[in-house]
């Protein structure tokens, strides 16, 4: 039976597991979820907060609360990234979709990994999609100095930077899981 401690911090975890799921879905989906509105990172610092105050946790524990709190910025960036693209996302282009992909990638392997609690074995693939991402990202760059339209090149980079976004902060949020997990940075 799990002590209140650990009923706690394992709400927190399934939580930010969940918000991962939403986000996954509303990429997927391109489509913003009734999920995806329903999370509320608000609640889920002020219940890292709560767990703090009220159990004191030390060593990993503190570790595994401390790294929540961090997360919690960078999936609002997430989030606020996939609602953008989702919104603005309305032509096609291939290194787009590449960087899509990759997005959709980079969630999905973060979102196993830390249902799976394997971060360590996660970690090296979420770093090559980033890099992947900043790639794909950099060709977009270099392809939109060809173009004409002020509005398709704005577009265009704000869309790539959204994408290139969601796995670059998924990259930071694997790192604060894999400092819970292992205390390395």
């Amino acid at each position: 039976m799990l002590t209140k401690f650990e009923d706690s911090l394992t709400k927190i975890e399934n939580k930010f597991i969940s918000y991962l799921e939403a986000i996954e879905e509303s990429l997927q989906k391109k489509e913003l979820t009734e999920e995806f509105f329903l999370i509320d990172l608000k609640e889920f610092d002020n219940e890292v907060i709560k767990f703090l105050a009220l159990f004191h946790p030390q060593g990993e524990y503190l570790r595994d609360v401390v790294a929540y709190l961090k997360i919690s910025s960078f999936l609002y960036k997430i989030m606020k990234s996939t609602k953008s693209f989702i919104k603005k996302y309305d032509f096609q282009n291939d290194k787009i979709d590449a960087l899509y992909q990759n997005a959709l990638s980079t969630i999905n392997t973060l979102k196993l990994a830390a249902k799976g609690d394997t971060i360590e074995d996660a970690y090296s693939t979420i770093i090559s999609y980033e890099k992947i991402a900043d790639k794909i990202y950099k060709e977009i760059i270099l392809e939109v100095k060809e173009k004409d339209n002020i509005d398709e090149i704005l577009n265009l980079i704000n869309i790539a930077k959204k994408l290139e976004r969601i796995s670059d902060s998924s990259k930071t949020i694997a790192m604060y899981l894999l400092f819970a997990k292992e205390a390395i940075i």
